[in-house]
């Protein structure tokens, strides 16, 4: 049994060039740090986290407590302690916490 390739299948695609070369912007590059990168600095111990994740985290907090829904500039205690309660409502509900 022999193997055949799309060369094979298709000899006249061999040379076969793009028609145009694009050439690429440079302002496509993102200057600004994200809500995660933001959260993550602040934070310290969510590091680990997803970036979307810790931000669906940090909305819901500032949902939830009313606040208008911003970047983070400064750490605030509440968040962790909101994140501790968080975890713990979730594992009462599958059944780990003990």
């Amino acid at each position: 049994m022999t193997a055949t390739t799309l060369g094979d299948l298709f000899p006249d695609l061999r040379n076969a060039t793009c028609g145009q070369e694009k050439k690429c912007k440079s302002g496509n590059k993102i200057t600004r740090q994200g809500t995660a990168e933001r959260l993550k600095a602040l934070y310290p111990e969510i590091e680990s986290w997803h970036p979307v994740f810790a931000t669906q985290a940090w909305f819901r907090w500032l949902s939830e407590n009313n606040m208008e829904l911003v970047e983070p500039d400064g750490r605030d205690e509440r968040f962790p302690e909101y994140l501790v309660g968080l975890i713990k409502e979730k594992m009462v509900e599958m059944g780990s916490w003990r």
